[in-house]
């Protein structure tokens, strides 16, 4: 069934879910745009310890990575 939605009104949609919702979203997304994608057990498990990894707040930005590497160059 094709239902006649609005991009803007889809965007409005989207922000009002909660996380679970968003990530189920995303997770369907990724099925539909990368439908040959066949992750193994191995990148499946990095992945949910990134993911685990960010959440936890074990990570480097983009300009703390990009300031530790000046001061390791320099």
């Amino acid at each position: 069934m094709k239902v006649d939605i609005s991009f803007q009104s889809l965007l409005q949609a989207i922000s009002s879910l909660g996380i679970t919702e968003k990530h189920k979203l995303w997770e369907l997304l990724e099925a539909e745009l990368f439908p040959d994608d066949e992750d193994s057990p191995e990148d499946i498990a990095e992945i949910q310890a990134a993911r685990a990894d960010y959440k936890a707040g074990d990570y480097m930005t983009f300009d703390e990575y990009r300031a530790r590497r000046a001061e390791r160059l320099s």
